[in-house]
């Protein structure tokens, strides 16, 4: 009976998942991207969720954390050859590298793992509203340094020539992979 109850708690969302990545398959391509970027903020809130739920604090660091991943991720999918004309300044083992997407959506998870240790275990010390404004300083901190920061990044120029690669397949079952996580947490 224990079992079955949580199945069914696992099964409803996965299916909500499933059932918006099935109505997406029939838009047309244009507003596929939409539930696309849906899938994504899905696994993003359930991330959030997890964490806020568990310790009370409303953390703005894990906009910080998901920002370094896809910022890590955009940088090393972008086409070795094209590097130079929108980012130039780039430290050399980002501009010599590029990556396909997978491998490059397991850097991404990594990169905003180490970040998050790095910056969770400190602030993990504080509680309250404190831990929350600490959460929010880091978020302006990286923003900051993503935004501006040329040896990572394209600075104030538009970050562009990153290959669209993530398809309505990858984006559901990224989601359905995040809420079976939370829910073996």
């Amino acid at each position: 009976m224990r079992v079955g109850r949580a199945l069914a708690e696992l099964l409803a969302p996965v299916l909500l998942v499933v059932a918006a990545a099935t109505l997406g398959a029939f838009v047309s391509q244009t507003n596929q991207i939409y539930f696309i970027t849906a899938l994504i903020s899905v696994s993003t809130v359930v991330a959030i969720y997890v964490f806020v739920g568990n310790s009370g604090v409303l953390s703005f660091g894990h906009i910080s954390f998901f920002a370094v991943g896809v910022w890590a991720a955009g940088v090393l999918s972008i086409p070795e050859q094209e590097k130079p004309a929108t980012m130039p300044y780039l430290f050399d083992f980002l501009s010599s590298t590029t990556v396909g997407n997978v491998p490059s959506l397991l850097i991404a998870a990594a990169v905003g793992g180490v970040f998050a240790l790095l910056v969770g275990l400190p602030l993990m010390r504080l509680s309250g509203l404190a831990a929350g404004i600490a959460t929010f300083a880091v978020l302006g901190i990286t923003n900051n340094l993503l935004r501006y920061y040329e040896k990572i990044g394209p600075g104030l120029n538009t970050f562009s020539s990153v290959p669209e690669t993530t398809d309505l397949l990858q984006a559901t079952i990224g989601a359905v992979l995040v809420i079976a996580a939370a829910f073996a947490y």
